[in-house]
């Protein structure tokens, strides 16, 4: 068994500490730090070997070592052996591309716009040094590095952190890749109509999941046996300046990163890993802090940071909590007893971890690559997958988050909905046709994808709305999809929709416009561009294809927030999928539920969203689960019996409380 298998409970304690002070790390104490982690209950610490400053923890032959850690051997290398001895599966971090030293100490290496100066050298201040994947003599140092702590350490995995684009970067290696690979130069502008741009995008991508192969390939030939973690957050938490894709999760041995989101960004990442995780179980990871480590001395109550665990431990995953030690080199003794009481609670759950296959009813399709609209309106697939998922889980409807990393096959899924969809890769592309030929269902929306448009509608593409306030009007007959709306009131969109041409399809609603356009001097209303012009232009279509079908939004609607939008878009994949559902419910909307289906039975999660601070539902619901056949729900661990009754192929049953979490096993 891999050390990950077992290891539920994770940590780590950021040292991006300078040394220009001689007080700075003076009071590091690899004795207290394991007290500490003994008390937190944590079984995989990560140590610092190197940090985004640049400076490794041990001596260097290749780059510079901090000044308090230049005995031989290192406070830190000590630490490492204590947390072996105490049984503790250790993983070594190390910073790639953020390395201000190196940004400093070798200016060939550095990340420069296209005015040939890097960001330290545009802004005033800035602390972050950055260099280039493509360049070759970067490349060559963190060989060396490598090299280095493969000879001076014992570690169970290496992590490494930052694995995107800080920087559009036009380097001269960037230029030369990029002429040598396309036969092009790097574009001037951003647009995302323009191929060249495309492909400059797409290459970024594609360059940093290199780069990811690069570094996990030679620590493994280096350290045989080792796992391999990179930083998979932005992925998530980025945008598409970042460009952070699947590609760098190819060479991951397990899913992870660090997020700073919502609760229910917490959920749609845990999702997301969970689909596209190598191994299980998959990693998030959570600052102790409020907002962020930029709030040092700020940490979370045990309740904000417990709701935070067992979110992660309903969806079976790895808890990764995220401190800083003091730039003297202490730590809070007080935050470790706060995470240990947070795992202790966790803790009993643990043997349920490896169990069973997370219920999907619906799959929303997030595209890493998709990022970007072309429309200029700003609603990409990440804001409009994020906007999709939280919808469904308020609506109690089992979803899981795919992406062009294919683990699942589409046909095991009733409907998949992929929101703003842009930047499939084309094998994803050719999945989502096939699934759909085969008797699939999809939604999806937006103008990023004008292949699918072609091939389920035979769209012809006649550019956008001059406006970017627009609407969706009903056609007679169809209100009823529409909540309030129709086509006297049509439901406002804050986009610019595509004008499409179709040859195929039931129009279940066109673009209607404002009388006037916000770059023009007059106006029907001061305060507000209502809708004046109905056109022909088809907003909302439906078509079969092959043995199933389609619909197709031109706006966004499931990244608009507002109840109405909210039972539209549901409404939509209930018209696809038949209505039926795994799972049913009464509970509030602030209650998620996390179902996996285990052999003989089920496992119910239930987590109130809304308890960060105090128990805010009474917790009293009926559930209803599709079991094809009687069975008993028992609270967990407790083995309490819920009174359970079977009709029509489901077992119900109701949850007489809960606070913040609560398990339940039917079989």
């Amino acid at each position: 068994m891999k050390w990950y298998e077992k290891s539920y409970r994770r940590h780590l304690a950021d040292m991006h500490i300078e040394d220009w002070d001689p007080e700075f790390l003076r009071d590091f104490s690899p004795e207290t730090y394991v007290e500490n982690l003994k008390l937190a209950h944590i079984e995989s610490p990560m140590i610092y070997l190197q940090s985004h400053v640049g400076y490794s923890y041990f001596p260097t032959a290749s780059g510079k070592t901090h000044a308090a850690m230049t005995s031989d051997p290192s406070p830190v290398e000590r630490l490492i052996e204590l947390c072996h001895r105490e049984g503790m599966s250790v993983v070594g971090y190390y910073s790639l591309i953020y390395n201000t030293w190196a940004h400093d100490a070798h200016p060939e290496w550095r990340m420069f716009d296209r005015s040939g100066k890097s960001v330290r050298e545009r802004t005033p201040h800035y602390r972050y040094g950055f260099c280039c994947p493509n360049n070759a003599g970067y490349r060559e140092f963190l060989k060396t590095q490598i090299d280095e702590i493969a000879a001076r350490f014992r570690l169970e995995g290496m992590f490494y952190d930052m694995l995107f684009w800080p920087d559009l970067c036009a380097c001269p290696a960037c230029r030369e890749r990029f002429l040598r690979e396309t036969g092009r130069e790097i574009p001037e502008k951003e647009d995302w109509q323009d191929e060249t741009w495309l492909l400059f995008h797409r290459k970024r991508a594609e360059w940093m999941g290199e780069f990811a192969s690069f570094a996990a390939s030679y620590t493994k030939e280096k350290m045989p046996g080792i796992t391999v973690e990179h930083n998979f957050a932005s992925a998530v938490a980025g945008d598409w300046h970042g460009n952070e894709t699947e590609w760098v999760n190819d060479s991951c041995d397990y899913a992870g990163g660090d997020l700073y989101g919502d609760l229910y960004n917490h959920s749609f990442t845990a999702k997301y890993y969970l689909n596209v995780t190598k191994n299980k179980p998959f990693e998030y990871m959570t600052g102790r802090c409020v907002e962020s480590l930029a709030k040092h001395t700020l940490t979370k109550s045990e309740r904000a940071l417990g709701l935070e665990v067992m979110l992660t431990a309903a969806h079976h995953g790895a808890s990764f909590i995220i401190d800083a030690v003091d730039p003297r080199g202490t730590m809070d003794r007080r935050v470790y007893e706060r995470i240990g009481k947070v795992f202790e609670r966790q803790m009993p759950y643990e043997p349920l971890f490896s169990r069973g296959e997370h219920v999907e009813d619906v799959a929303v399709f997030y595209s890493t690559l998709g990022r970007y609209d072309p429309s200029g309106s700003g609603f990409d697939s990440k804001r409009s997958s994020v906007n999709a998922v939280r919808t469904l889980i308020k609506r109690h409807v089992p979803v899981g988050v795919i992406s062009n990393a294919m683990t699942k096959p589409l046909e095991s899924f009733g409907v998949v909905a992929a929101p703003s969809v842009a930047g499939l890769f084309p094998e994803a592309r050719k999945g989502l046709l096939d699934y759909v030929r085969n008797g699939g269902k999809l939604y999806f929306s937006g103008a990023g994808e004008p292949g699918l448009l072609r091939e389920f509608f035979g769209a012809e593409l006649l550019g956008f709305t001059r406006e970017n306030r627009t609407y969706v009007a009903p056609r007679a007959g169809y209100e009823g999809y529409f909540s309030e709306f129709n086509r006297e009131y049509p439901m406002p969109a804050d986009v610019k929709q595509m004008k499409t041409h179709l040859e195929k399809g039931e129009v279940l609603a066109t673009i209607a416009l404002p009388y006037t356009a916000r770059d023009e001097d007059r106006f029907a209303s001061i305060h507000s561009d209502p809708p004046g012009i109905v056109t022909e232009y088809p907003s909302v279509v439906r078509a079969a294809y092959g043995k199933g079908e389609a619909i197709w939004s031109a706006a966004p609607l499931e990244a608009f927030d507002s109840w109405q939008y909210e039972d539209i878009f549901t409404g939509f994949l209930k018209l696809l999928g038949g209505g039926a559902c795994t799972l049913t419910t009464d509970a509030h909307e602030g209650v998620e539920l996390v179902l996996f289906r285990e052999e003989g039975g089920f496992l119910l999660s239930a987590v109130d969203l809304l308890s960060a601070n105090e128990d805010v539902n009474d917790g009293s619901f009926t559930v209803s689960i599709r079991t094809g056949s009687a069975m008993q729900a028992r609270v967990f661990p407790s083995g309490e019996l819920l009174p359970t009754r079977y009709g029509g192929g489901c077992s119900t049953f109701r949850v007489p409380s809960l606070s913040q979490f609560l398990a339940i096993t039917l079989s």
